[in-house]
C-alpha cells in the first residue's frame, strides 16, 4: 500500500440531485480558479454515465462556459459519427441541452489517421494547448479501469514519457482506443472520479481505501493536485 501525495476528498451523495449539485459546485470552483489564473478552463472528459450527469450539472449550475475547452481522457478509435464515439455522445447531448457550448470548444482526436498517428497527434494538441489540466473528470469500471487503462494491460501503467497512447485489444469493446497516461493524469490540478452504482462498491473500497494497485484507478495520485471522489450511496457503501 502506498501513500497518497495529497489527501482524498470524498463526497457521498444520497440522491442523483445531490450528486449533480456536488458536481456543479466542483465545476464552479475549478473554473473560477482557472479563469483567475488564465483566459481558459481546460477540462478532460470521460464517457459513459458521466455524460448525462455532467449535462445536468452544467444546466443546474447555470455556469458560463464560453471560456471552457473540452478534451477527452480517452476516445474510442471510431468515426466521429459512430455510436461508440465519446465526442459524438457529448455533442449529441449538449447540442440538445447546452446549445451555448460550441463545437469549436471540443478538442477531439483525428480518428481518420492510423491509430498510432491518432494518439501522437492528440498528444501534440494537448502539449501545445495545455500546461496542466485544470480538471479531469474520470469514471471507473467495475474492473477498476479508468480512461482506457485496463487491469489486463499493466504495461500501460508504466508509460512515463508519452501523454497519450494507443490501445489495442481492449478487453472492453471497441478494441482500439487512445487514452491519457498516468503522467498526464497525475499532473492535473484537480482530478475527480464520479462513480455510481452498488455494483462498484467493493472496487471503490479496493481502489480508494486499500489503494490496491492491481486496479488502474488506484494509480491515479495527483503529484501536486487535488483528488476528489464523488459517489452515490450505492458506490460509497463500503467506505
Amino acid at each position: 500500500m502506498s501513500e497518497r501525495k495529497s489527501p482524498l476528498k470524498v463526497n457521498r451523495a444520497n440522491s442523483e440531485e445531490e450528486l449533480v449539485q456536488v458536481l456543479a459546485n466542483l465545476l464552479k470552483r475549478c473554473s473560477q480558479e482557472a479563469l483567475a489564473r488564465q483566459d481558459k478552463f481546460s477540462v478532460g472528459l470521460s464517457g459513459g454515465s458521466l455524460i448525462q450527469l455532467l449535462t445536468k450539472a452544467l444546466k443546474s449550475g447555470a455556469l458560463k462556459t464560453e471560456k471552457w475547452m473540452f478534451y477527452f481522457c480517452d476516445e474510442r478509435y471510431v468515426p466521429l459519427d459512430d455510436s461508440d464515439s465519446t465526442y459524438g455522445a457529448y455533442k449529441a447531448d449538449w447540442l440538445t441541452h447546452l446549445p451555448s457550448i460550441k463545437d469549436s470548444q471540443f478538442v477531439r482526436a483525428d480518428t481518420t489517421k492510423p491509430l498510432d498517428d491518432c494518439a501522437a497527434d492528440y498528444e501534440a494538441k494537448v502539449r501545445d494547448q495545455v500546461d496542466r489540466f485544470d480538471l479531469l473528470l474520470l469514471g471507473m469500471g467495475p474492473d477498476g479501469h479508468t480512461c482506457s487503462l485496463f487491469p489486463e494491460q499493466p504495461a500501460t501503467l508504466k508509460e512515463s514519457q508519452r501523454l497519450v497512447i494507443p490501445i489495442r485489444n481492449s478487453p472492453k469493446p471497441p478494441p482500439e482506443r487512445i487514452t491519457f497516461t498516468l503522467p498526464l493524469i497525475n499532473g492535473a490540478r484537480d482530478v475527480a472520479f464520479v462513480v455510481t452504482g452498488v455494483g462498484k462498491a467493493s472496487v471503490v473500497k479496493s481502489v480508494f481505501v486499500d489503494l490496491d494497485k492491481k486496479f488502474p484507478a488506484a494509480w491515479v495520485n495527483p503529484t501536486q493536485g487535488q483528488l476528489t471522489l464523488i459517489v452515490d450511496a450505492g458506490a460509497g457503501k463500503e467506505i
